[in-house]
């Protein structure tokens, strides 16, 4: 294997070769001024909670590779060291907590497809707009994907693509609370049914346990014995009681015809044969 000789007669490299990129950055941010610090401190605490890519201010269909190195910049210009502002370290907070999530995959590609729906509708409402658009036409010359493309890279894209993806991730994260407060109703509802229902057969529990104690049970089956005695006695004092005599119901009309009968005069005749 070839060993590796130094060159003596090679000529040293500019220290600016040498430094790395953090050290240029450092040397770079030393003399900015104030100013700039807390207009950087104002740009990060005034970004869209939601939307890491905000705070290090990166377009958001940027590569991966921007956003540590975009983090880099912004840091050195709000570090609480070196910016006096006195939101610094909260601003240099934020900054970390958005590139932390960037670099989680699963949040990103959740992120990343939620604004992927904003930038469907930005587009959608461009094309419209771009039909009534005689100029554009002429300048394209009909060649709509060239229109498309030139647009996708302005500012006043990404500026669209960021108002409605603000109005998108917020409609999100309402629909997300509500159903979170709807859940967490349901889930007291079902607590307070489950007490209810454990004080019931806490409560049945101590009556069967009551039910079953001995004393009780002879108090029952003691209970059951004189109820029994008094019902015998009633029923012996029924059996003894004498049957009402009935009468016979005599008819008004019936009762008239027998008091004529008894109160007329007899015949001879009739004298002979009742003899």
């Amino acid at each position: 294997m070839e060993e590796i000789v130094p060159n003596a007669d090679a000529e040293a490299a500019p220290i600016e070769d040498i430094k790395d990129t953090e050290t240029l950055l450092k040397e770079f941010f030393k003399d900015v001024s104030e100013a700039t610090r807390d207009a950087e401190v104002e740009r990060i605490l005034s970004c869209f909670r939601l939307n890491p890519y905000e705070f290090l201010n990166v377009r958001f269909d940027c590569e991966m590779k921007e956003i540590p190195r975009s983090y880099r910049k912004i840091s050195l210009l709000v570090h609480p060291d070196k910016c006096a502002n006195k939101d610094a370290k909260a601003a240099f907070d934020a900054l970390g907590q958005a590139q932390k999530l960037l670099l989680n995959e699963d949040f990103k590609r959740a992120l990343d497809f939620n604004l992927q729906q904003a930038k469907d509708e930005v587009l959608q409402t461009w094309r419209k707009e771009a039909r009534d658009d005689v100029a554009l036409r002429v300048k394209y010359q009909g060649n709509k994907e060239g229109m498309l493309e030139d647009f996708s890279k302005t500012d006043e894209f990404h500026e669209r693509w960021k108002f409605a993806a603000r109005k998108y991730i917020v409609d999100l994260e309402w629909r997300r609370r509500k159903l979170a407060l709807r859940i967490k109703g349901e889930e007291k509802r079902v607590t307070e049914e489950e007490k209810v229902e454990a004080a019931q057969r806490r409560k049945e529990a101590l009556e069967r346990k009551e039910w079953e104690r001995e004393d009780r049970r002879e108090e029952r089956v003691s209970g059951w014995r004189d109820f029994m005695k008094g019902a015998k006695t009633k029923k012996q004092k029924v059996q003894g009681v004498k049957m009402p005599t009935l009468k016979m119901e005599v008819n008004e009309k019936d009762k008239k015809a027998v008091t004529l009968e008894r109160d007329r005069v007899l015949r001879p005749d009739e004298v002979k044969r009742a003899f």
